[in-house]
Order: C-alpha cells, then structure tokens, then sequence
C-alpha cells in the first residue's frame, strides 16, 4: 500500500484574530459613533451656509447633537428648532421681485425670486445656492463625505484603530 502524503497547515495568530473578532463590536460603535458625530457637524456647517439669511436667527436655530446610540440605531440628530425655519425650507420660490415689510418699513423689490437681498450676498457651498431646502442641500453636498466615512468606519474596524 502506497504512503499518503499530507500536508500540515499551521495557523498562527489565532488567538489574535479572536480577540479581534471579541473586540470588534465595542470597537465598532466607538469608531461610528465619533465618525457620525464628524459627519453631522459637517452637514451642521452646510445648512447654516444655505439657510436663508436676514437677521441671523435662522442660522443661530441650526444644531447637530453628537452621534449615540439609540437602540439598535447610531443616530445623530440635529436640525432647527425654529417653525419659521421649516416654513421656509418647504416654501416654494415666489418668481420675480417682492416687497418686504418688517415692523411697518417697506423695502421695495427686497426679494428676488424667492430669495432676500442678504440670502442672495451669501455665498455657494459645494456647488449649493442659499435659499429653500438648505438641510437638504447641505446633506446632498455631502454625499461624498457620508461615503468616505463609511469607508473610515470599516477600515478603522478592521484594523482595530478606536483612538
């Protein structure tokens, strides 16, 4: 009878592995929940650059919590805690010019297609006019940088990188 050759595989690490795998869940949400709080100032600083401008309110009312846990979900919450905010991300755009009227002063032709004179001096963000659906927009703008952190969140998983 003939001898069967064979050959010996040797694992080496697995111990390491292990304790990677045994680590990884608590790593996990450490890396996502800082990542996601990143990601939520960054969509926080693009709807204050696009909300409407006039006095400031509106961009003062703009807030993002950091990033926690809340049941299965990582959440971060933010927004404006101003109706008048919400109004106006909804609104439509009135065409053509607008009169204003604030505390018995009429501005003539203040508003140029749904947009006021100090909204229309902000600048772009990413591509993004200032104007209606700024939390939208600022979120849109950001798609790029959502995947990024995606990204980040798997690799620095993998390796075991929780800062």
């Amino acid at each position: 009878m003939a001898k069967r050759d064979h050959i010996d595989v040797e694992f080496q690490g697995m111990k390491e592995l292990e304790q990677l795998f045994e680590e990884m869940p608590e790593n996990f949400e450490a890396i996502a929940i800082e990542e996601m709080t990143m990601y939520g100032k960054l969509v926080e600083e693009g709807a204050k650059a696009l909300v409407h401008h006039d006095e400031g309110d509106l961009e003062d009312s703009i807030s993002f919590d950091e990033a926690k846990r809340v049941g299965q979900e990582i959440v971060v919450e933010g927004g404006s805690s101003s109706a008048y905010a919400w109004r106006r991300h909804e609104e439509p755009y009135r065409p053509g010019t607008h009169t204003k009227y604030d505390n018995g002063a009429k501005y003539p032709r203040y508003y140029l297609n749904g947009r006021g004179r100090r909204t229309l001096t902000k600048a772009r963000w990413r591509g993004y006019k200032p104007g209606r659906k700024f939390m939208q927009n600022a979120i849109n703008a950001t798609e790029a940088d959502y995947n990024s952190m995606n990204e980040r969140i798997r690799q620095r998983t993998l390796e075991g990188d929780a800062r």
